[in-house]
């Protein structure tokens, strides 16, 4: 089941849950029991006490799931916040795949004649953030914003702006603590501009299959990838086209000019600083200045500061 698809059939539970009986979150002005709220396109927005959902979804390690709905007359609102690979309190990035640090958020809106629409937030690894400042003992507390994009068969269009969002909730199940190489994340700043990679994938292996260290990383608008050949312990490595080869590359396929496509040059610089290296989990830093491919629409060099990995191996 893909991401988006769980994400949809969450929010479109969530939709006729408020009716049901069963929901978490009480909301009832008991003591530390905020609810869930948020403003949704700048007006206030407040859960049906029993539509609300926080829970640690079974079988899937660090994912966490919370959603809830509000009625007025015959149209529901649901938000629905899906993530991965949390492992205690901290900072988690909506906008990304299962294979990063966060997830996604979700709107949906219906009426009772049974029409729904559905909002997404895009997999740009930027699209809002979820901030959790405590888990455990059954509660789960923290903040949230995001933007979400029309999802599939969405008949109104338009973007919806999800502020100011607040939880303090009952938890239903137990977060377990993740594996070692549970959850990867890549970041860096292009000419400047913030890059957080969405998808990850990493090995230790270079692309012929011999020891080595290889990531690829992308988002909606761009990517980077990593390949250092026979690369087997940390250090300090300059980036090189001849053998054994060290290249980071960026850009996908597709983009104009300022997406598409950078490195393997031979007049590429830049260096790899691998921090951590073991047989589940690669950590490290990076900087370069790349060249633009040639035949492609880049025409002026990529200047890559702050890049930073962390990429739990298969």
């Amino acid at each position: 089941m893909t991401q988006r698809v769980l994400i949809l059939g969450l929010a479109l539970s969530a939709l006729s849950f408020f009716s049901c009986d069963g929901g978490t979150g009480s909301n009832d002005g008991s003591p530390g029991d905020a609810g869930l709220t948020a403003r949704l396109d700048g007006k206030s927005w407040k859960a049906t006490p029993i539509s609300i959902v926080a829970q640690v979804n079974a079988g899937v390690t660090g994912s966490l799931s919370i959603l809830g709905t509000q009625t007025d007359g015959d149209k529901t609102l649901s938000l629905t916040l899906l993530l991965y690979n949390v492992g205690g309190p901290g900072k988690y990035a909506l906008g990304v795949s299962s294979s990063g640090f966060g997830g996604s958020g979700l709107v949906g809106e219906g009426y009772g004649g049974g029409d729904a629409d559905s909002w997404i937030t895009p997999s740009s690894g930027t699209a809002g953030e979820v901030d959790i400042i405590a888990i455990g003992d059954g509660r789960v507390r923290g903040t949230f914003y995001y933007t979400a994009e029309p999802g599939k068969d969405n008949t109104a269009g338009g973007k919806r702006e999800v502020t100011d969002g607040h939880f303090d909730l009952p938890l239903t199940g137990t977060l377990k603590t993740l594996a070692e190489n549970a959850g990867s994340r890549v970041t860096a700043k292009l000419n400047g501009i913030a890059y957080n990679a969405a998808t990850v994938y990493g090995s230790l292996a270079d692309f012929t299959g011999g020891a080595g260290l290889t990531f690829s990383s992308t988002n909606d608008s761009n990517a980077l990838s990593l390949n250092l050949v026979g690369i087997t312990e940390t250090g300090t490595y300059s980036l090189r086209n001849t053998s054994p080869s060290r290249l980071l590359t960026a850009g996908r396929n597709g983009g104009d000019e300022n997406h598409c496509c950078w490195g393997t040059m031979a007049d590429d610089s830049g260096e790899v600083v691998v921090t951590s290296l073991t047989a589940k989990r690669a950590r490290g830093t990076f900087t370069a200045t790349l060249k633009p491919q040639n035949g492609k629409p880049a025409k002026a060099d990529l200047v890559i500061t702050e890049g930073s990995f962390d990429i739990g191996m298969p």
